[in-house]
This record gives structure tokens, C-alpha cells and sequence, in this order.
């Protein structure tokens, strides 16, 4: 934006407005006659076409691209007045903008500028002081904020900027149609604001909806008309703003926050304004009341990078909202998986402190949540603790733990998930009634840590519904799917034998959840005869040394996800020994496992392969093997894994050390091993049959196009 006498911009800001690429500007110029002309002026480069701004809004307005979303005029009033903006400074803009919003917003809507001073002179960037502009926009402000706790100091400061500001503030309103709409629009832009308080802890709106849902502030609202709901760490309101948003306006809703630093805090002061919260029901200061009488309290701990991270911090700051909660107030906290769910180091404080927490009996959910959840830190994994004091709990001396870590939070799942912990808080745990389809509860005392034990994870994937209908339903279904194989062997007219599983599996006397154990574990010295495991590292291969034939095959992610065929790709000895002379061979009966960008494990049962990284492997030791076989170690840890990786993640849910795989009966382990044996050996001769079909297909095709090959009337069946 520049400014010879008018609202100028140029066709690669233009193109940045819309959304296309800088040519598809060229070709709107010369295929639309209406497209606005350039300004000529003897104080601009010839060399470099400018356009005047509010003609090319119009123009897009009124010209939605094909092929594409259509444009509205509230963006593009918002994106002229973001780039007139930059004279004022990101922080100063945000500031000024926003109180002009919530001046109009408090002064019954009144447009900033009168619409006989528009009429008569149109705003210009570079125009001369407008005394009387100012001047009023500062008596209305001192009207409706005389003790300066929303949009006084701003406007007062705002100076010779008035004469452009004000008329694009009142465009943008017109734009979105009312101040409430305009103040989301300018919000929702924050990411492009350069101002990271504003964006670097923000979480996405899903994950907002679900804070707000499990707060209970709806249910409150509805049975007492009036709900209180706090936030210890306010920021811009996010938190808030989403409890305020499922709540129906005809209760009433009470909102406090505490945000030390006064940009944030008059900002959403000015947010919860102009959304329609009186002033006396609005209460955000710059430090703690000794007691809150909110009926929930909904927070974010604050974000430390992973070299700093405290799990003892993190657990304190929870132990003092859960301190201060009252009988039936609710808080929801989102913090660092790290310190809320994960297994925790042994003989650390922090040990201590998450056993105390939980013995407490105020938590009432922990739920592990999809990396991602933060936009601006994608790395940082998160999770939520559902805190609430309650006298006569249904689920005293039970947690409902769910893991949704390995999937993308949807609409569907926020509401499963609140339907499972509403229906826990109200009832507590009764199976026959509510069948919970993400959230399972387990036993405080399962959780904590005992003596000389290591620490479990809080969200260790657990089955839902009760055990007796769930082993019913899985006999059920085992015994249907053998019969169908057999009904098909027998059509084929295959005879080999393949052992059944239906009339081996069978219901357990006392269905129970069995004891597991993670890799990590698994891999340390702490068994009489040593580890069970080894974890072998991957080797970092130059694609230049993988061929399609060699001395050994390579496995790494694309094997093992399914993009690239086994076997497919090897590397000749000769460069594995020169390039990688530290690279070792698997063995026969290494499990190859890869974390990323997805779950893969394959049993290696040839050996003399090759791991590529990021792939690693898992390798039996002579105490290990006394326990587990390769075939169902392998077995056992696809059950485990995750199922994907969420949308903006940037880490798979669990490392393969994090994974914990159930600790099955020696007897129960060789009988599985047997079960397993046959059914790879039936796929293997499947998958074979399967290439070959393939081949004949792509040789008989290829044969008959390039003209080698032709076909023969096929032979009269004999009689």
C-alpha cells in the first residue's frame, strides 16, 4: 500500500488479497474489461502498475473467481484496513482497531464517522488532520468509558490516524453487518498480526469446544439460569469466548479472567463487550482473587519449551486449581502430555506428585489429545485433566481415562467424547446403560505407583463396554469368519489345512484387563536373565545406493506402510560394507518397526536384511524368547500401536518405546504363535497367487499391444 493521494495497491498485493497467484491478477487485467485502470501520477514508477484500493474491493466483490471460494467484502475491508494498519504497528493497529469496534459497539452502533462528514470528504491515507473527527471520537469515548477499563487510553492516543482508521473500521462493521461479526473477522485474522501473544498459544477452535463442553457451564447455566466460569491464565479470551458461545443467550453468564499483561486484558475486555457481556458480569484483572466462586474454571498451563518443562511445575500449578475448587465447580486444564499422561521417571518427585493428584479422587477424566492441538507449536503435545469436587462422586476411587492421541479431533468425536464423560459424571460407572465408546475407567489404585515400580501411563489403551458381552461378541465373530474362509477353500477346491481359530478361542472364566508392559521396559536390564529386547537402530541409506537389485533387502517406512513392495528395494554388499561399516544385518526373527509417517511392523523371518531409518528393530534375547515369540511380539505390537497420525501433527502419538503390549500366559503366547504361523503362511500363498495373476494380466496385455500376441478361440469342453 502506498499512498500518492489515495488508497493505492499493487497487482502482487492484489494477488495476495485473492488468494491466486500474481498471473491470475495479468490475466483478470486482460480478458475484464471492468477491471479498474491504473492510477497514473507523476510520484509513482510507470514501471509498476497501481490500482485504486476501495475500486479493486468493489471489483472482487462484485466478481467472485471461478473455481474458487467465493470472496466476501468483510475480508476484503478487513485486508485493506490490515495493510493500512502497518502505519500504526501491529500491536498499536490491534489495539486501536479493536476499540474503535467496541466504541461503536457501545454508542448504539453509531457509525465512527458521521455520514454527512463521509459524504462530504472520503477518507484518504495522507490527509490532513481531522480536529473535529478526533475530537468527537474522543467525547464519545470518554461518555461510555469514563474510567478507562476498555477503549479510553486508545482513542486518545489514536491522533492524525483517525481521518483513515475510523472510516475503514466503519467499512469493515458495514461489511460484516454488525461490530460483533466485524470483532470476530479482525480475531480471526490474528495469525497474520505480528503479534505472537495473540496467536503462539491459541488452540484450535474444536479443541476450544471441547474445553468448553466439559466444563459443564451449559448444564449449570440451564438449571440455574446463571453460570460463573473463570480463566487463571485469560489471554485474549480464547477459553472464555468458546464457554460463552454454547451457552444460550437467554441465561445469564458471569465471566473472570486473570492476564497480567494490559494488551490482553483490555483486548478481551473489548472481545466479551462487544460479544454482549455486561460489564458488571465481566471481570478480567491482572492478578488472582484469593478465591473464585466460579462454578468452572477453564485454563491452559503455560507452554514451556522441552528443555525447560517441569513436570513438578506443571503438577503444582494443577494442585493449586484443584485446591481451590469448591463442591460442585469443575475445571478443565490443558497441559503438557509429558507431565499429565505419560509414564513418569522412576523415583522422581514428580511421581509422587501425580499420585497424590490422583488420590485426591478430584480428577475426573484424563484425556490424551491429538498432537497438533496448538497451531503455532505442532510439536507440542497436550492433554486435558477434567478436575470436580464432589462430595458423594458415583465414581469415587475411579478416573475415566480415553486416548484420541492417533486421531483427528472431528465434530463426531468432541461430541462422543462429552456424551462419555457427562454420562460418567452423572451416573458414574454403569455398563448395562452406557456403553462409552472412547473413555474407559480404571482404578485409581491401578494408577499410582508403587514402590520399586515404574509409572504407567494414564491413557494406556483400554477396551470399552463390559468384558462378558465384549468376549461374547468377539467368539461370535471369530467363529463367522472361520467358516466363511472354509466355505471359500472348499469352492476353490483347495485342499490345504490351515488351523481354525474359532475352536481354539474361547471366553476367559474372569474376563479381566491383563497387566502390559511398554518397550522401553521390555528393553531394560531389569529381568533375572536381562533385557527381553533389544532395539536395533536404522541405518541412514542415500537413496543413489538403493537399486532394485543387490546382496540384501532394504526395509524401511515405504515397506513397512505399504507404498513400496518387499524386497522391492536392495543394496549390493560391496557399498554396504564401504559406505555403512556400522550398519548390521537383522537376524532371522527381527521384528522391523517404523513409527512414521505412520505404524508399520514386519517380521524379518529370512534375516540378512537391512534396517533404514527412521524404521528401527526389535530383537529377541534368549530371556525374551523364554516368553514371547517373534511372530507374536509382532502381533502384539500392531494391536498396540496407534492408528495414524492427526492432521498437523508433526510426531506420531507414541514413540515405540511408549508402546505397551499385554503380558499373554507362556502357555497362551505358543498356542497364538501356532495360530499365526498358519494364517501368514495361507496370506503369504494368497499374496503370491495374487503377483502372479497380476503378471499374466500385464504380460498378456502388453503382448497383445505391442502386436507379439494374439488370442485363440478357447478349446470345446471335452464331453
Amino acid at each position: 500500500m502506498t499512498d500518492a493521494g489515495t488508497l493505492l495497491i499493487s497487482m502482487p498485493e492484489i494477488a495476495d488479497l485473492a488468494d491466486v497467484r500474481r498471473a491470475v491478477v495479468t490475466t483478470w487485467r486482460r480478458r475484464h474489461a471492468d477491471f479498474p485502470a491504473p492510477v497514473a501520477g507523476q510520484e509513482l514508477d510507470a514501471s509498476i502498475p497501481m490500482f485504486h484500493a476501495p475500486d479493486v474491493v468493489r471489483w472482487l466483490a462484485a466478481n467472485p473467481r471461478r473455481g474458487n471460494r467465493q470472496i466476501e467484502n468483510a475480508d476484503l475491508r478487513l485486508y485493506l484496513l490490515r495493510c493500512l494498519g502497518q502505519r500504526l504497528g501491529a500491536r498499536t493497529f490491534v489495539a486501536t482497531a479493536s476499540a474503535l469496534l467496541c466504541l461503536r459497539h457501545l454508542d448504539d452502533d453509531e457509525p465512527l464517522v458521521p455520514m454527512a462528514a463521509a459524504a462530504a470528504a472520503p477518507p484518504t491515507v495522507g490527509a490532513e488532520k481531522d480536529d473535529d473527527l478526533l475530537a468527537s471520537l474522543r467525547v464519545r469515548a470518554e461518555r461510555v468509558d469514563p474510567d478507562d477499563r476498555l477503549l479510553l487510553s486508545e482513542v486518545m492516543a489514536l491522533g492524525p490516524h483517525a481521518s483513515w482508521l475510523a472510516p475503514a473500521v466503519d467499512e469493515l462493521v458495514e461489511a460484516a453487518y454488525n461490530t460483533r461479526d466485524a470483532f470476530g473477522r479482525l480475531l480471526g485474522a490474528r495469525h497474520r498480526f505480528n503479534v505472537p501473544e495473540l496467536y503462539t498459544d491459541s488452540v484450535v477452535p474444536r479443541l476450544a469446544h471441547l474445553i468448553a463442553e466439559l466444563s459443564g457451564a451449559r448444564e449449570q447455566a440451564r438449571e440455574t439460569g446463571v453460570v460463573h466460569v473463570a480463566d487463571p491464565a485469560a489471554g485474549a479470551g480464547d477459553l472464555l469466548a468458546a464457554v460463552h458461545a454454547v451457552i444460550d443467550e437467554a441465561e445469564d453468564v458471569k465471566l473472570s479472567g486473570v492476564e497480567p499483561d494490559r494488551f490482553l486484558a483490555r483486548l478481551a475486555r473489548r472481545r466479551f463487550t462487544v460479544a454482549g457481556v455486561a460489564r458488571r458480569d465481566l471481570d478480567i484483572r491482572a492478578a488472582a482473587s484469593r478465591h473464585t466462586n466460579a462454578d468452572a474454571v477453564v485454563t491452559r498451563l503455560p507452554f514451556r519449551p522441552a528443555e525447560e518443562r517441569d513436570a513438578v511445575e506443571v503438577l503444582a500449578a494443577v494442585r493449586r486449581i484443584a485446591d481451590a475448587l469448591s463442591s460442585r465447580q469443575t475445571a478443565v486444564i490443558l497441559g503438557p502430555a509429558e507431565a499429565l499422561v505419560d509414564p513418569l521417571p522412576v523415583h522422581r518427585p514428580a511421581v509422587r506428585r501425580r499420585d497424590e493428584l490422583l488420590t485426591t479422587g478430584l480428577v475426573e477424566a484424563v484425556i490424551h489429545l491429538p498432537g497438533g492441538m496448538v497451531p503455532f507449536r505442532p510439536a507440542y503435545r497436550t492433554a486435558l485433566w477434567v478436575l470436580r469436587r464432589e462430595e458423594d462422586a458415583p465414581a469415587h476411587g475411579r478416573v475415566l481415562l480415553a486416548d484420541i492421541s492417533d486421531r483427528e479431533l472431528t465434530d463426531d468425536i468432541v461430541e462422543t467424547l462429552v456424551l462419555d464423560v457427562a454420562t460418567w459424571r452423572r451416573d458414574g460407572f454403569r455398563p448395562d446403560e452406557h456403553l462409552r465408546v472412547f473413555a474407559s475407567q480404571a482404578a485409581i489404585s491401578q494408577l499410582t505407583t508403587r514402590p520399586g515400580e515404574a509409572s504407567v501411563a494414564l491413557t494406556a489403551p483400554r477396551p470399552t463396554g463390559e468384558p462378558s458381552r465384549r468376549a461374547a461378541r468377539a467368539v461370535v465373530r471369530i467363529r463367522e469368519i472361520d467358516d466363511r474362509i472354509a466355505s471359500h477353500r472348499e469352492g476353490a477346491g483347495t485342499g490345504d489345512a490351515m488351523p481354525g481359530f474359532g475352536g481354539l478361542v474361547a471366553e476367559r472364566e474372569d474376563p479381566r484387563a491383563l497387566p502390559t508392559a511398554s518397550i522401553a521396559r521390555l528393553a531394560r536390564a531389569s529381568a533375572p536373565g536381562g533385557p527381553l529386547l533389544r532395539i536395533l537402530p536404522g541405518a541412514r541409506i542415500a537413496p543413489g545406493h538403493v537399486r532394485p537389485i543387490g546382496n540384501h533387502s532394504v526395509f524401511g517406512a515405504p515397506e513397512l506402510t505399504g507404498a513400496a513392495r518387499v524386497g522391492g528395494r536392495r543394496i549390493d554388499r560391496m557399498v554396504l560394507a564401504d559406505a555403512y561399516p556400522r550398519a548390521a544385518l537383522t537376524q532371522p526373527g527381527d521384528i522391523i518397526v517404523t513409527t512414521g509417517p505412520r505404524f508399520g511392523a514386519h517380521l524379518d523371518e529370512s534375516g540378512y536384511s537391512i534396517i533404514e531409518f527412521p524404521a528401527r528393530g526389535l530383537r529377541l534375547t534368549d530371556a525374551g524368547r523364554a516368553v514371547l515369540t517373534p511372530r507374536v511380539l509382532a502381533a502384539l505390537l500392531v494391536a498396540a500401536a496407534p492408528t495414524g497420525r492427526a492432521p498437523g501433527a508433526v510426531r506420531g502419538p507414541r514413540r515405540l518405546e511408549d508402546l505397551c503390549i499385554a503380558a499373554l500366559p507362556e502357555p497362551v503366547v505358543r498356542r497364538l504363535d501356532t495360530l499365526l504361523a498358519g494364517a501368514d503362511a495361507r496370506r503369504a500363498q494368497l499374496l503370491h497367487e495374487l503377483d502372479m495373476l497380476d503378471e499374466l494380466r500385464r504380460t498378456t496385455v502388453d503382448g497383445l499391444t505391442d502386436g507379439t500376441l494374439t488370442l485363440v478361440a478357447a478349446p470345446a469342453p471335452s464331453p
